[in-house]
């Protein structure tokens, strides 16, 4: 027997999956599924009491994964570490200074989002180190010991308190000659051995100083912090009798060693994010998605992941999801470093109503998070959320939340939601469906962010919709930007938990060097390619991965005056002129498909070189949902309960249990299926059946 188990550590509920597997006999998996609250103050503790709920021994497990959203959390809350920033001396106000565009316009109330380190502890470092990588100042002991003795008044000045410092070091050009950054770090980790330095050609080797010191910066910012948690689940799952190796999710949608981690924390940062939508693809190609709408291919679905505190939505086009090396935490502070492409939005079960300056409603992104949480949850919060406005509207159960494990308090959520709907002019019932419909346009935005203003039709595509609040809300976006079935998965609450066991170990490796596509040195850049291949297997098999892995090239490229790159895959084997002669062939062909026209004959900068090392892990088996009986008979309904919808007021809705719904069975809304760890919502007229591997299929 072999037990694997997926943890997803969010910022309201922790949510853990174990699949019980005999090798020798498939389908024979069974599942244990847990959901707990979080401790967001300190959130290995809500780890153990998950653990603890599930009745699983630690003791017998063989594999576990963690994924978190600790670190995203931090940075957008601003609760990380004091940092200070050292930099080549006249760029101290780089990442002050960010970019010269602008988010609105003709806004000019609109003020720059300050970066993650104050002007104050922006320090200027005497040296220079040369586009080519030449030492045109060198980084000597005098200057050394000046920024040493600056830094311990920094230091002195916190005087010792709750709030951690961390170090973050960007000279200039360190991505081609990083050897000012290590002297630099040597002195300081002699001079201050508890105190933890990020370093930029370490962190992010890229070009533009803003992006690098960006990301460094919030490296820094989260690293004590992921190093304490880190350190103390490493501890606690010992002492807990855990003997077998864990790791943590990756933003790349890969896995890390824990004692790695303190040193790539910032590819923590969509930790608890990428599981969805590894999740979200398996969930497409067990439902069929594939050929759908007149399409060929893989599966082509769009994952929708709404929780407590954010919605979370990716897409997979082909079967295969989108990279990115660049994440805004907010509009113009980037993070680069690599990440699955998923698009972020303050709008959750947790998300706050409020009414703005002209007196007009608003949704989010204030969250109440896990502590006080909604005002439902009767502990503390008396603010008015999208969880409130759905039990209001009597489309959740408040003594079957999390399987009746935690009572909701009905009066605090109409007291809650009346009190908003006193300030708007509006009754009780008509501000719960205002604020339920404003979170439902928010979340229906970030879809087309994602589809249509990309050039790509969401109707060719698939919801699956999960979250504990995800299926209570996705016929309703469906609707709104013309998807036609929503896939509910099974366990849809924790599904996030079951992308940890999905995702496949990977490893990134970039190399930043500019070329013009009519001077290439195409011997440097083959063996640069050999040596990041190398660096990327030899982490691969620290991870513990053992066979044969699958690598994947590509270069970042440009017309020469554009400003931003496109990547286009390399072919396998060794790099020559017919190889860089059809991945230039490439480019152009995809700058057409995405811009509408290509430059036959123009010279291109070849910008960044990748690597992806990917070691495939073992596939999990999911038990068959139970069948239908023999006599066809349709289930039955547990109750009936009055549920308020947009088009009909109240309505005497039937209310089903997810475990009653057999494969094969079918329903008609409206109607509402309660499970353990979520509600799905079906409205009047929308027809739902479910599938032999326990999917609901809504028709939209």
């Amino acid at each position: 027997m072999v037990l694997r188990v997926g943890i997803d550590t969010g910022g309201t509920f922790t949510d853990l999956i174990g699949v019980v597997q005999n090798e020798q006999l498939e389908g024979s998996g069974r599942l244990i599924v847990t959901k707990r609250p979080s401790t967001p103050r300190h959130p290995e503790a809500g780890v153990f009491e998950t653990l603890a709920a599930s009745g699983l021994s630690p003791g017998d497990i063989d594999s576990l994964i963690l994924g978190s959203t600790m670190a995203i959390n931090m940075l957008h809350t601003r609760s990380g570490a004091r940092v200070l920033y050292l930099t080549t001396q006249g760029f101290e106000d780089v990442l002050f200074i960010q970019r010269i565009n602008r988010r609105f316009h003709y806004d000019l109330d609109w003020v720059k989002p300050a970066p993650f380190a104050e002007r104050r502890d922006c320090l200027g470092v005497r040296e220079r180190i040369s586009k080519d990588g030449d030492v045109h100042i060198p980084l000597d002991e005098q200057e050394l010991a000046r920024l040493c003795a600056v830094v311990a008044e920094r230091l002195a000045e916190d005087g010792g308190g709750d709030r951690p410092v961390a170090i973050a070091v960007n000279l200039l050009f360190s991505y081609v000659n990083p050897q000012h950054e290590r002297e630099l770090a040597a002195c300081l980790q002699r001079e201050f051995p508890d105190v933890p330095v990020s370093l930029s050609h370490a962190v992010a080797p890229i070009w533009r100083e803003y992006e690098r010191g960006s990301t460094t910066v919030a490296d820094a910012y989260i690293k004590p912090h992921v190093a304490a948690f880190a350190g103390n689940l490493e501890r606690g799952l010992r002492e807990r009798g855990l003997a077998a190796p864990w790791a943590l999710m990756k933003s790349n949608g890969g896995t890390m060693l824990p004692a790695a981690a303190p040193q790539q924390a910032v590819q923590l940062l969509l930790s608890g994010l990428a599981g969805g939508i590894i999740a979200g693809r398996y969930f497409g190609e067990l439902a069929g998605t594939a050929g759908r709408n007149g399409t060929d291919g893989g599966s082509k679905v769009i994952t929708f992941d709404m929780g407590g505190t954010s919605t979370d939505v990716g897409l997979v086009i082909d079967g295969e999801y989108g990279y990115t090396t660049e994440y805004q935490v907010e509009w113009g502070i980037p993070v680069a470093a690599p990440f699955i492409d998923i698009t972020t939005i303050g709008a959750g079960g947790g998300s706050l109503a409020w009414v703005d300056k002209g007196g007009f409603l608003k949704v989010g992104p204030q969250s109440a998070g896990a502590d006080p949480g909604p005002a439902c949850y009767d502990a503390g919060g008396d603010e008015a959320t999208v969880t409130d406005a759905n039990l209001v509207l009597g489309r959740l159960n408040p003594d079957y939340f999390l399987a009746g494990t935690m009572a909701l308090n009905r009066d605090r959520a109409s007291e809650s939601v009346a009190d908003m709907g006193r300030r708007v002019n509006l009754e009780t019932d008509d501000a719960a469906l205002a604020i339920v419909q404003l979170a439902n346009e928010s979340m229906a935005n970030a879809l087309r962010l994602l589809t249509v203003e990309r050039g790509i039709d969401p109707r060719e595509f698939d919801l699956v919709a999960f979250g504990g609040a995800g299926p209570l809300h996705a016929v309703a976006l469906a609707e709104a930007v013309g998807i036609r079935r929503v896939i509910v998965p099974p366990h849809a609450g924790l599904t996030s938990a079951l992308g940890t066991l999905l995702a496949d170990l990977r490893v990134d490796r970039s190399w930043t060097h500019a070329y013009r596509s009519n001077d290439l040195d195409v011997a440097r850049i083959n063996a640069r390619f050999d040596e990041l291949t190398d660096a990327a297997w030899r982490d691969l098999r620290a991870e513990g991965f053992a066979g044969t892995p699958t690598i994947a090239r590509s270069i970042s490229m440009r017309y020469l005056g554009q400003n931003y790159e496109q990547d286009v895959p390399v072919p396998p084997g060794p790099i020559g002129d017919e190889s860089i002669a059809a991945v230039m062939q490439r480019f152009h062909q995809q700058h057409e498909a995405f811009y509408g026209y290509s430059i036959a004959g123009e010279i291109m900068e070849l910008i960044h070189f990748n690597v992806s090392v990917i070691g495939a892990t073992p596939s999990v088996t999911l038990p068959r949902w139970p069948a239908q009986a023999d006599d066809g008979g349709a289930a039955s309904p547990r109750s009936h309960r009055e549920v308020h919808f947009a088009e009909s007021g109240r309505v005497r809705c039937p209310i089903y249990r997810r475990t009653d719904l057999a494969a094969g069975a079918g329903l008609a809304g409206p109607a509402i299926i309660e499970d353990a760890d979520s509600t799905t919502l079906l409205p009047t007229g929308r027809q739902l059946s479910v599938t032999e591997h326990g999917l609901l299929l809504i028709e939209v």
